[in-house]
């Protein structure tokens, strides 16, 4: 958001009736919490799932990764 939207943000936040400050706060809490859908997690799961996502990183850029398509195919051959 740029700095005038921030501004108009800010301008809406000063113009509520007195006595909505608590629910604004929430609502705009659940703004955050929706737009990241990993804030809800605990810490330490938030890290894990980082850390598999350095991992897969790295496989990918080493060449190991396996193409979705031989996976599934994997699968269903399997059953």
């Amino acid at each position: 958001m740029g700095t005038s939207g921030r501004k108009d943000l800010h301008d809406v936040v000063d113009a509520l009736p007195p006595g909505t400050e608590q629910a604004a706060r929430r609502y705009l809490e659940h703004l955050m919490d929706v737009s990241d859908p990993l804030a809800a997690l605990p810490e330490e799961e938030r890290a894990r799932l980082h850390a598999s996502l350095r991992e897969a990183e790295a496989e990918i850029a080493a060449g190991l990764a396996v193409p979705a398509d031989v996976v599934l195919r994997e699968l269903r051959t399997a059953k």
